[in-house]
């Protein structure tokens, strides 16, 4: 199981070198978690970027990973995180679900590398 950033589904639609051990683990069994806040940063990157590809991409996170909903434990420990690692709040809660389901998180944002439990893509 892996749980993925909003950057490693960038990397995967946009067929990148970064994006092959995305495209491994989507091509694959592997169970993926998204958490929804990503969900918000994937409908404004296409949305202003390639319109037409919006409900598309959104589709398909939907339909291949499982949404984790911001609840309350993952919500507390997001602010940890945030004033121990210094992260941007929404970074915070990515990392954070990552760290609620014990699984790691793969990610191209520099701002997350070098995390326990982070998987950056290079």
């Amino acid at each position: 199981m892996t749980v993925f950033d909003t950057s490693a589904w960038i990397e995967y639609f946009a067929g990148s070198k970064k994006g092959l051990p995305v495209k491994d683990r989507v091509n694959s069994d592997a169970e993926i978690f998204t958490p929804s806040v990503c969900l918000a940063e994937i409908k404004l990157k296409y949305a202003k970027e390639k319109p037409e590809l919006t409900k598309e991409r959104l589709a398909f996170v939907l339909g291949r990973s499982a949404i984790v909903d911001l609840n309350q434990a993952i919500a507390l420990l997001s602010a940890d995180n945030k004033l121990k690692h210094k992260l941007y709040l929404v970074d915070s809660v990515i990392y954070s679900t990552a760290q609620f389901l014990n699984e790691n998180l793969l990610t191209s944002d520099a701002d997350l590398k070098g995390l326990p439990g982070v998987v950056f893509l290079n």
